[in-house]
């Protein structure tokens, strides 16, 4: 009975003890779970901490992509005023053209459109504009347009007055060619019509052609050319050859355009004869010339000579030896 009591003792100690050390492993696993929980909301918060980190990390990388940015647009500025001076040393004039040109602006001789691409070769049309330019200069006198117009493939007001003051004509009856180039030997061409149309005594001067090519210059162009050469307007070129053939540049027709203006813009120009008095002398002629016309038709003799000043005739006498005619009502 006693064994059987102490037995059933000894289990129920044992189920307690057993009881007693299950208890604590139930109440760790049940801490376990919040625990975990705290680690994973740890965790979360770490990862919100992390996402902090990596805001902090986005904010720091869009600073630099904005200094990036900062610096290729710093890059892409200083590639474009490079651009920009290179292009304004391909587009700038040569060193001895920049003073001609100054003064040529200065002068009014030139347009906007000759004022860039110095290097270019100035065509007909732009040439034309600027001799108008030197023509008003030196004249005084504001070109007017003609009211009809001779060319088909040009309306450009500039080429139509040089047209009437007989400076340019087309390469047809038609057909001006504005866009072509212009020569060095019609360059000089216009210029001599130019002055002529300024006033005649300005070209009254001659002069002898030098230049080792002059066989090359035409015909038309020799006077012209030797005029403009004797004057110091346009030099020859090394080995003493004027190139008569060959293009000019803006620049360097800016620069003629301003020589030649200021080598005549000081000379004196009579004043030419109206017009009207022009037409009333040559309407007297007229009469006159159709009055002597009348006269012969009519037979009547011319008055002698004693006459004319106011005297009476004097009869000669008749040599000696010669018939005297009788006068015969």
């Amino acid at each position: 009975m006693d064994r059987k009591m102490s037995r059933k003792l000894i289990a129920i100690l044992t189920i307690c003890t057993m009881i007693a050390l299950m208890l604590p492993a139930y109440a760790l696993a049940d801490e376990e779970v919040p625990e975990d929980n705290g680690v994973v909301q740890n965790g979360e918060e770490a990862v919100g901490q992390d996402e902090g980190v990596l805001t902090e990390g986005e904010d720091g990388e869009e600073g630099e992509l904005e200094e990036e940015e900062e610096d290729v647009e710093e890059e892409l500025a200083e590639d474009e005023e490079v651009a920009e001076e290179e292009a304004e040393e391909v587009d700038a004039p040569s060193e001895w053209a920049v003073p001609e040109i100054e003064l040529a602006i200065e002068n009014g001789l030139v347009t906007e459109k000759v004022l860039s691409n110095y290097q270019d070769d100035i065509t007909r049309e732009d040439f034309c504009e600027l001799v108008v330019k030197l023509y008003e200069a030196l004249s005084g006198v504001e070109v007017q347009l003609p009211e009809e117009n001779v060319f088909t493939d040009t309306e450009n007001p500039e080429i139509l007055k040089a047209n009437a003051l007989g400076i340019v004509f087309g390469k047809t009856e038609t057909e001006f060619f504005p866009n072509d180039n212009i020569t060095r030997e019609e360059i000089a061409v216009m210029f001599y019509r130019a002055l002529k149309a300024v006033h005649p005594s300005l070209v009254a001067e001659s002069f002898e052609v030098t230049f080792a090519d002059m066989d090359e210059i035409s015909d038309w162009a020799l006077e012209a050319v030797g005029f403009m050469s004797g004057k110091g307007i346009i030099k020859g070129l090394d080995g003493n050859i004027v190139a008569p053939k060959a293009n000019t540049s803006r620049e360097q027709a800016i620069a003629l355009v301003n020589r030649t203006y200021e080598l005549f813009k000081d000379v004196e120009i009579e004043e030419p004869v109206e017009e009207e008095v022009e037409e009333e002398v040559e309407e007297e002629v007229a009469e006159e010339a159709a009055g002597d016309e009348e006269d012969g038709e009519n037979g009547e003799d011319e008055p002698e000579e004693s006459e004319e000043n106011g005297e009476e005739p004097v009869e000669e006498e008749p040599e000696e030896g010669e018939p005297v005619e009788e006068e015969t009502e």
